[in-house]
């Protein structure tokens, strides 16, 4: 049976057999994923899923059936689970379904092109960045080299009218690369996430990871102290990512971040503003909808420094008397709704990497960071990360620096932001959602060394 006419006949039946509303949540994925080692393919899976999740309200309890397939037996099923589900589940807060937003911003997510490749495409687009790591580097080898593609489709209806269909596809490609010299060894990796194909250069993200790792052969420790440091993009992002809950509407309500009656506050430099911005173009978090029904938007959460909103699903919203800002989302089909992020990123400035680590002068540049599970604190901000990068001399890189610990606090740094760059990416990491950062200079920040 086709998607929408099961959505449809669900609906239909739930209704006839007594639910007063019903809401039916599908999703597909088609996921491709090639690794290669030494110019041959190691492991190549092609694979797809279906999930379902149905949930209504049945003698005024919400019940709740899950299904991979879109049978006419299927349809049966799902209804007696649901009616069964909802006499036995005890209810401690109201759940409701969702009538739809005003408008929705439809945007483009899918690249037709990425969609006609072949997988030999994919597989010889795997092999060049392999062979941008290697040719260029003889201390090089690889740790591994990942190249997957994503096309997923997300489906929404309800009984009061709602109907709501996203697609969307994209490329993630990874290499992690190991330099070797007179003993010394240092790994390094490169991704790139887009679903543009045009703008995939393989050989120059496999070079940039063998250049990478080469780059940190030699490194020795810092004397422990406070310095100037600048975060590359990509760390900036991750430390974004581990603290992005602390700007959650539930966290706030939970206890869970210590910005309770902070809104309108400045809790950061004037040099940062913090956005999730669904609806930004080529990013790989947009969507029109969040998987309630709400309209997704461009939520400015920190503007020139100063708290303008936390980020809310239907229920958190309901907490704090006010309306969801389209962050509700499910991890899987079968997952609950929870608070999370669609691009959340600090707004880039105008000034280039190069231009920041001149205005530095003298500091740490951090390449990378390790420990984000075990070595931060997502309620009070606290961190203390291993980490990886350059000295810098004059505002020109002097030497690799290992074997050193950053620690301070999230909530102290955001406050002690010098500048930011104009260098935005994106990572996905974590539960979090999609998290984007420039380079970003701080003022100080406690480093452990010898």
């Amino acid at each position: 049976m086709e998607r929408e006419q099961f959505q449809k006949e669900l609906m239909k039946r739930a209704l006839e057999q007594g639910f007063e509303h019903c809401e039916v949540y599908f999703e597909s994925a088609e996921n491709f994923e090639v690794l290669v080692l030494e110019g041959e393919i190691s492991h190549y899976e092609n694979s797809s899923q279906t999930g379902i999740c149905f949930r209504g309200i049945y003698n005024g309890s919400m019940g709740y059936a899950y299904a991979t397939t879109m049978e006419e037996e299927t349809i049966d099923y799902i209804i007696q689970q649901s009616k069964e589900n909802a006499e036995v589940i005890e209810e401690t807060e109201k759940e409701v379904i969702f009538e739809g937003s005003d408008e929705y911003t439809q945007i483009d997510s899918y690249n037709e092109n990425l969609k006609m490749l072949s997988p030999e495409q994919k597989m010889e687009a795997a092999k060049e960045m392999e062979k941008g790591a290697l040719q260029e580097y003889e201390q090089v080898s690889i740790d591994y080299c990942v190249l997957q593609t994503i096309d997923k489709t997300i489906a929404l209806s309800n009984s009061k009218g709602l109907s709501l269909c996203h697609r969307k596809n994209g490329i993630v490609a990874n290499i992690s690369t190991i330099a070797q010299q007179n003993g010394d060894v240092k790994t390094a990796s490169e991704d790139w996430i887009s679903n543009d194909w045009s703008a995939f250069y393989p050989q120059e993200i496999g070079r940039k990871a063998g250049q990478k790792a080469v780059s940190h052969l030699g490194a020795y420790s810092l004397e422990s102290g406070e310095y100037r440091v600048l975060l590359e993009n990509h760390v900036a992002a991750e430390l974004l990512s581990v603290f992005a809950g602390i700007f959650y509407g539930e966290n706030v309500q939970k206890g869970f971040s210590l910005l309770n009656g902070k809104l309108k506050e400045k809790i950061a430099s004037s040099k940062v503003t913090l956005r999730d911005d669904g609806l930004l173009k080529n990013a790989p978090g947009s969507v029109p909808f969040d998987h309630e029904g709400v309209a997704v938007k461009n939520k400015v959460i920190i503007e020139n420094g100063r708290l303008e909103t936390f980020l809310y699903n239907l229920k958190s919203a309901t907490k704090h008397n006010t309306v969801s800002t389209g962050n509700g989302f499910k991890d899987g089909y079968k997952s609950t709704v929870k608070t999370k992020c669609t691009n959340l990123y600090i707004q880039p400035g105008g000034k280039t990497p190069r231009t920041l680590m001149a205005q530095l002068g003298e500091g740490i540049l951090i390449t990378d960071i390790a420990g984000l599970h075990s070595g931060a604190n997502a309620i009070s901000g606290d961190f203390s990360l291993s980490a990886e990068g350059f000295w810098l001399e004059r505002g020109q890189i002097v030497r690799p620096v290992e074997q050193i610990t950053i620690g301070g606090n999230f909530y102290t740094m955001l406050k002690l932001i010098e500048e930011v760059g104009n260098d935005l990416k994106f990572i996905i990491q974590g539960s979090n959602g999609v998290m984007g950062a420039p380079m970003i200079m701080i003022k100080r920040l406690s480093v452990a060394g010898i």
